[in-house]
């Protein structure tokens, strides 16, 4: 048999049963792969052989410390081929990928590697001194396999490189069930401690399955195919860098790994590495831009997901300009996450910009649905609610907001959608973000991309405002182009935008907000989504 295998055969009791586990997703896209490479920013080129070998020493050394069947291994570390490598290795071993949010505060850190009952550490060198400061004072702290040197006096068990360098190529993972949970991380919202969130290896593989069939048929606008060269602009940290990881080593396509997020050398790697598939948030989308615009560069054949915060149709207008082929899609970090997406054609996205914008249909072998309706009565409007085979079980040890998550069968995501004829869904807001000023309901994000339309916006936010007569009334945030444009003339061109719009029938007459803010910066969440609660309690206490 020639047949690539990192695991053991299971046993006969199995009755023959193929698992669907990680392990067939490294051993297809090693297959698969040719002369495909995994780069990372800063001269590292492996080919996927060099990764599979890497992938069992990793395995090895982690064998060696006691990792097994249900330990914990939590990662702290830039996007490179080395957290690629952990994706597969920790679970293959049987045990569980804890990916730390790096840019938590010290205290949700501290919270996050207790509450997940981490046993060892992978952490590069640079977050020592954060690791440092997370176990002051602790009464144990688990051991670390620093990435890198630096001086420090945690408990260092050995340097990545040299462990690996001394373990065995030829290691072979054992059989692990397809229903072992497989990944662990937390998801923070606006309140409340993080909560934490696990997938199994099944939910993984038929996650990557779905996803890479449904871009894979896909119009050229927005495949993702054996041909492209991959690079995430999520951070591997935040669900699996949505899940693309996975389905780029399930395809064998060339990987390339940022590192650390600087949009100049992002620029560079799309042009000397030939990048054709990414995806960011609108966030990362405006820097890129900004770096592309004031260079006089256009990014021609570069398809990339807008997701994580609504994507405004002046946003998309804005990287087709510069040649980027953008669309959206949707999901949580408790949908695995990627439930849905735009499907577009080039001739659709340049005709109707706008409908790139939309979450879009259901990915494959998911069920959408719109649950409870608002208190309009609308038709075909209200919560989004979803059911599939990867969506998350629960949050773990919360069975209380477990139980507000699933409802009924469904998982509720909390966001307000409305359905179009063509069966694509848009999301009109967040349930807690939606506006009702004098008993008719406002949506936020259509107010934030009619005044995105206006040429000086860089960003706007927009929150609801206590109001004694209205009940509320919608109160604007918005983050000007050019620091120094005059903020009336720039108020009252939002304005004029806002009222053609009303005279357009595109918002209500009551829609142009009573108060405009001009901010330096708006306010965001660890993995970049706008924090509209810091800007509610701020227009409350005014």
């Amino acid at each position: 048999m020639t047949a690539l295998r990192f695991s053991e055969i299971p046993a006969a009791s199995a009755k023959h049963r193929c698992g669907l586990t990680l392990d067939t997703i490294l051993a297809s896209g090693i297959q698969a792969a040719g002369e495909n490479e995994i780069v990372t920013n800063g001269g590292s080129r492996l080919s996927y052989k060099d990764f599979g070998r890497r992938v069992r020493q990793l395995g090895h050394s982690l064998k060696r410390y006691g990792i097994k069947a249900e330990s914990r291994v939590a990662v702290m570390e830039r996007d490179t081929h080395r957290y690629l490598e952990a994706y597969f290795s920790v679970p293959m071993l049987g045990a569980t990928l804890m990916t730390v949010n790096i840019r938590l505060s010290i205290e949700q850190i501290r919270y996050t590697l207790n509450h997940s009952r981490t046993e060892l550490i992978i952490a590069a060198a640079e977050f020592l001194p954060t690791l440092e400061q997370v176990y002051r004072d602790a009464d144990a702290i688990p051991p670390i396999v620093v990435i890198g040197r630096a001086p420090t006096s945690l408990p260092v068990v050995g340097e990545y490189e040299e462990l690996l360098a001394e373990s065995d190529p030829s290691f072979v993972f054992p059989a692990v069930d397809e229903d072992a949970v497989a990944t662990h991380f937390y998801t923070t919202g606006t309140t409340g401690l993080p909560k934490g969130v696990t997938y199994t290896h099944r939910q993984l593989v038929t996650h990557t399955l779905a996803v890479g069939f449904a871009f894979g048929t896909a119009d050229d606008y927005q495949s993702f195919r054996c041909n492209d060269v991959y690079m995430p602009l999520t951070p591997m940290f935040h669900v699996h860098a949505w899940g693309l990881p996975y389905v780029a080593t399930l395809l064998g396509v060339k990987q390339v790994y940022p590192g650390r997020y600087e949009p100049a050398e992002i620029i560079h790697l799309v042009k000397t590495e030939a990048v054709t598939f990414s995806h960011c948030v609108p966030t990362i989308m405006q820097m890129l831009l900004a770096q592309a615009e004031a260079n006089g560069l256009k990014l021609p054949g570069w398809k990339v997901i807008i997701g994580g915060s609504a994507m405004s149709p002046a946003l998309a207008k804005r990287a087709m300009a510069a040649d980027i082929q953008v669309f959206a899609a949707y999901g949580m970090s408790e949908t695995c996450p990627v439930i849905s997406f735009s499907r577009t054609s080039a001739a659709e996205a340049k005709a109707h910009p706008e409908k790139l914008c939309r979450v879009g249909h259901p990915m494959p072998l998911t069920e959408l649905l719109i649950g409870e309706s608002d208190e309009s009565g609308a038709p075909r409007r209200g919560e989004l609610v979803a059911r599939c085979a990867w969506l998350t079980d629960a949050y773990f040890d919360d069975p209380t907001m477990t139980s507000q998550l699933w409802r009924d069968g469904y998982l509720h995501t909390g966001d307000v959608a409305v359905q179009d004829d063509d069966g694509a869904f848009h999301i009109t807001d967040r349930t807690k973000d939606i506006i009702k000023t004098g008993g008719e309901w406002l949506s936020s994000l259509d107010l934030e991309a009619f005044i995105a339309e206006h040429p000086g916006v860089e960003e706007v936010a927009v929150v609801a405002k206590p109001h004694e007569k209205w009940g509320e009334r919608p109160c604007a945030f918005v983050k000007p182009k050019d620091q120094d444009a005059d903020r009336e003339t720039l108020v009252e061109g939002i304005r004029v935008v806002l009222r053609k719009c009303i005279d357009e029938g595109r918002l209500p007459p009551y829609a142009i907000p009573d108060e405009i803010h001009f901010v330096d910066s708006l306010p965001r969440t660890s993995v970049g989504k706008l924090n509209k609660k810091v800007l509610r309690e701020q227009v409350k206490a005014d």
